[in-house]
Parts: structure tokens; sequence; C-alpha cells
């Protein structure tokens, strides 16, 4: 049954598509051209912001786009470099990992990918468990969509916690002999969409005759992105599309390279740096970019305006230690069940905030949305949703309010950020990061989150819990805080 077309749909499939560069405007035009009936002006601006950090655009210096199959079309030929480690050597598989780099789909996981070997067949993959810190040095590069997920966590010895990869079967290779110690792998991109990729072995004497070519490669890909860096930098660099960007402005003398493999160019690196961004994705900028002063902890100015566009806005006015959504997914645990007491969580909540409200607009506009939101929600709980989703939500709350209680004992105490150790603060940090994502996925509970997204939730919960238990033990028992 061919599925309904849907204005989404059509627009997705206007991106994908895409073989030369265009402006927002431009898209939204073709837009209503191929839809060809009203959209409303809202929607078509969320098309148009839809196009910003897109998983098949990059951002073009001229301010448009660049669509993946345009990029592809004039770099996809260039051939990867993987390199075989002493792990991979003694288990006679191959794992990918971050060499896959710039052309790994963000639509795949690693484990739909598929090489042809030499004979043109597909390669067998298996699953194999390793501990993670013998594969970690593999996934570095890597962003959050790409790492490996199926984790198993040892509550008992953390350190000897395993992860399952899908691996390929090199045995054949090695055992015939075509593949020896020392060489490595060429894959050439066949279909990025698909994920599919052409296998070829690089020897060991071709790679000591390319050295220089390989070297002069990896200078001119650095100048020109420290180029790019100056001119411009990238609104919202990410390690994939920033190579792409600037190996599809390269001039063609230096896109006839042996291979690329991304651990070399780091490797080689000696004007810019890799840089983690605060959304965590990395990215490559200059040395002088990325070595900040040290940093300093200190409270965020507040200055209320009296906000009241919505409950998110009114919380930061009043300077509440938590969001809407994350607020929303805190009250369906709470009257959805019994494992919370409602008078002693609200009072949790806003302890001490009661009369602060900018105004009394203010006021009212808060508990005429509390209203509004309590109403939804009552409904909403009328309907069933999975237990484990439940489950997972009200652990996560539970965490939440954890961590708004270890602030209120820090009020108490009169401790501001500058007292605490920079651990205990980047601990706190990271457990409330968890909060609010998995809060957030799990805030609107007639569209529960996605099967990959339970299972981000579930491993966090295994990581989290522990470390908010230790924290917990240093911050009220070993501080020394009177």
């Amino acid at each position: 049954m061919p599925s309904t077309r849907t204005l989404k749909s059509v627009a997705e499939s206007l991106i994908k598509e895409s073989s030369t560069p265009f402006s927002a405007e431009e898209y939204l035009e073709r837009v209503k051209n191929r839809w060809r009936r009203r959209i409303a002006p809202s929607t078509l601006e969320g098309l148009k912001q839809n196009l910003q950090g897109h998983h098949l655009l990059i951002d073009s210096p001229e301010g448009g786009y660049l669509p993946y199959r345009l990029v592809l079309n004039r770099i996809g030929h260039l051939p990867l470099l993987i390199q075989i480690s002493p792990l991979e050597w003694q288990n006679k598989v191959m794992i990918p990992g971050h060499q896959m780099i710039p052309f790994l789909s963000g639509g795949l996981a690693e484990e739909d990918l598929a090489f042809e070997d030499l004979e043109g067949n597909e390669m067998p993959r298996r699953q194999v468990s390793f501990y993670i810190e013998e594969v970690l040095t593999h996934y570095e590069y890597c962003g959050e969509a790409h790492f490996p997920d199926r984790i198993r966590i040892n509550e008992h010895l953390p350190g000897k916690s395993r992860i399952d990869l899908t691996v390929w079967d090199i045995a054949p290779l090695v055992e015939s002999g075509r593949l020896k110690p020392g060489d490595a792998i060429k894959v050439t991109l066949s279909d990025y969409h698909a994920g599919r990729f052409r296998f070829s072995i690089y020897s060991r004497e071709d790679l000591r005759r390319d050295r220089l070519r390989q070297r002069a490669f990896y200078v001119a890909l650095e100048t020109a992105m420290k180029r790019q860096w100056e001119d411009e930098p990238p609104k919202t660099p990410t390690l994939e599309k920033q190579l792409l960007r600037t190996l599809y402005y390269l001039d063609d003398e230096y896109l006839t390279p042996p291979a690329l493999a991304l651990t070399d160019l780091i490797e080689s690196l000696t004007h810019l740096s890799l840089y983690r961004g605060s959304d965590r994705s990395l990215h490559f900028a200059p040395l002088e970019a990325v070595l900040p002063e040290e940093a300093v902890w200190e409270e965020a100015p507040r200055m209320p305006q009296g906000n009241t566009g919505s409950l998110d806005e009114i919380f930061q006015d009043m300077g509440l230690a938590f969001s809407e959504p994350e607020f929303k997914a805190i009250l369906y645990s709470l009257m959805g069940q019994d494992d919370f007491n409602p008078e002693a969580v609200f009072k949790l909540l806003f302890e001490g905030k009661q009369d602060a409200f900018y105004s009394k607009k203010q006021h009212n506009a808060f508990y005429r949305k509390l209203r509004t939101m309590l109403n939804a929600i009552c409904v909403e709980l009328k309907h069933p949703e999975p237990k484990l989703v439940t489950q997972l939500r009200t652990r996560t709350a539970f965490i939440k309010l954890r961590l708004i209680e270890i602030l209120r004992y820090f009020e108490d105490q009169e401790v501001t950020l500058p007292d605490l150790p920079e651990t205990i603060l980047d601990q706190l940090a990271d457990l409330d990061m968890f909060c609010v994502d998995a809060l957030r996925k799990m805030a609107d509970r007639p569209r529960p989150p996605d099967v990959k997204a339970i299972r981000d939730i579930r491993l966090g919960l295994k990581v989290m819990q522990p470390h908010l238990d230790q924290l917990e033990e240093d911050i009220y028992y070993r501080l020394g805080i009177y």
C-alpha cells in the first residue's frame, strides 16, 4: 500500500533530490510549487527552520545550503582508509568506527553498513562482545548518533562493562594471505543513503610509497579549513559536515589523494585542533579558538522581565531549576502514580519562589497556564501507555528531584558555585543534562519516545543512578559544609 503523501514527505523529498545549491527562499518556492495547496505562514516558517542543521544539508559560505547529493557527486569518489588495530587482527574482524567519517550517513547505524569484498560479494558480519575500554578508541570521534548503544553495564564492576558490536569478518582474507600485517583497507562509497561501500586492500608497500602525497593532501585540507574558519566560522559546525564542506570547495588538484584517514588527519594538524562544542559535537577550529582561559564558575545574572508567554519563560524569569517539559513529565509521574508525595514535591519545586512573581499579571498567567496543563494531563492519563515508558519517566523524574534537593541544600548552607569543587559541578551538569534530555522526550504522553530513545534512556539511568548516589554521599557527608 503506497504511503500517504504529506507536506513533510514532499519537503524531505525535495531536500534529498536537490543537486544544486539553494537558498531558504528558493526552497520554500519549490515546496509550494510541488504541494500546490495553500500552506500557512507558520508552517512555511517551520519548514525554513528545519533547514538549519538538517542531516542532508551543509551551510554554504554564500548563506544558502549545499545538498548532500551535490557534495557527494563531487567528492564521493575519495576512498577512506581503515587501519587494522591489534584487537581487530587478533579477532580477524573489521570495526569501522569513526574511520567511516565523513561518509557515514546520519540516518544509519553502523550495523546497517554493507561492504562488498574483493569479488563484489557482501562481506559477512556478526555480533561480538568486547570490554568497553577495548574498543573505545574506535569511536573516539563519532557523534552520539553513531556511538554503539548495545552496552551491558556491570553494576558491581563498572570498569568491566561490555558492549556488543557489529563487526565484519576478515578471516578469509587473513588466512588466505591476501591481507598481511601492516596492510590497511580502502573503502569507496557506492551508495550513501544505503550505506554501501566497495572494499579493497591497501598494501604496506603502497602505504609507504604514498606517504608524501597523503601528507600534502592533509596540509591542503587543514589550510582550507583554517581559511574557511577565518573568513566565516561555520554556524553549526560538526566534524562530518565541516569535512564535507571543505572537501567540496577544495581545488581539483587536491581531490585525487590515495585515501582519507580521519585519525591520520587529526595527528597531522599543526594550526587546527579538535574542539568539542556545547552540544558535545566535534569540529576543527584554530588553536587560539580552543584554548580559552581557565573556566570560572559563577552564578548567571538574572534580571526578571515579567515574561508571560509560556510556562518555560515564566520558569526562567523566576529562576527555577527546571523547564516546562521537565515540569510536565514530573506531573505525569506525580499524578499517575503513588510514588510521590504531591505536597512535598511542589514544596521542593517552588520553595521560596511562591512570591517571586514579577507582577500580578505574571502570577495570573502562571496559574492560568498551569490549569490548562493539568487539565490536559488529566485527559491524557486516562489513556494507557507502555509500562516501560512510565517506569523510565518515574525514575528520571526522581533523579531530577534529587538534583533540585541538592540545590536547595546549597541554598540553605549559603553555598555558591565558586565554593564547590569543579568535579562536583561537572557531575551536577552531566546529571542535569541527562534529565533535561530524557524528560523532554517523555513529556508528550500521547507520543512516546522511539525505541532508540528508550534504549538510550535505560542505559543512561544505569550509568547516572550510581553516579548520583556517589555524588550525594560526597555532598552531604564529605564536603564538610555546615
